[in-house]
């Protein structure tokens, strides 16, 4: 077993700022390419050149929600596995049942502590070498 830590692109989507930034920050300072996307619609976009081994989404945002995203990313990027968390515990029981449909899909609820994100990276392969990304642009 390699002690070289495992490098995984990731794209964080969260319609809050702070969340997706900060999770960026702590993915990129842990060794991994990660970018933010604060809607799923930008996420859609943006995993079309990300090409993402792993996503990791809020379940709440509108119009798209996380789930609609989930369901997008399973059909365009099968191998790509994906970290779904949320702070309504409404959300909790359709997610799970989402979930059992079988797939590389997880959920946390909210709050997440980082290192629940990294273990769910860790549990995972790298599938190719990074691709350079353009982070999406700031809405003032």
């Amino acid at each position: 077993m390699s002690d070289v830590p495992q490098s995984f692109r990731v794209l964080v989507v969260d319609d809050d700022v702070k969340v997706a930034d900060s999770l960026v920050q702590i993915l990129i300072a842990t060794g991994h390419q990660a970018v933010a996307a604060y809607s799923a619609e930008a996420a859609i976009k943006l995993a079309e050149k990300l090409n993402p081994e792993a996503v990791v989404t809020d379940v709440v945002m509108g119009p798209v929600s996380g789930i609609e995203l989930t369901n997008h990313i399973r059909e365009h990027y099968p191998d790509c596995r994906v970290l779904l968390f949320s702070g309504y515990a409404s959300t909790k029981a359709f997610t799970q049942a989402f979930l059992t449909r079988g797939s590389n899909v997880q959920f946390l609820p909210k709050p997440v502590h980082p290192n629940r994100i990294l273990e769910f990276l860790a549990a995972g392969e790298p599938t190719q070498p990074p691709v350079p990304v353009a982070e999406e642009p700031r809405e003032s």
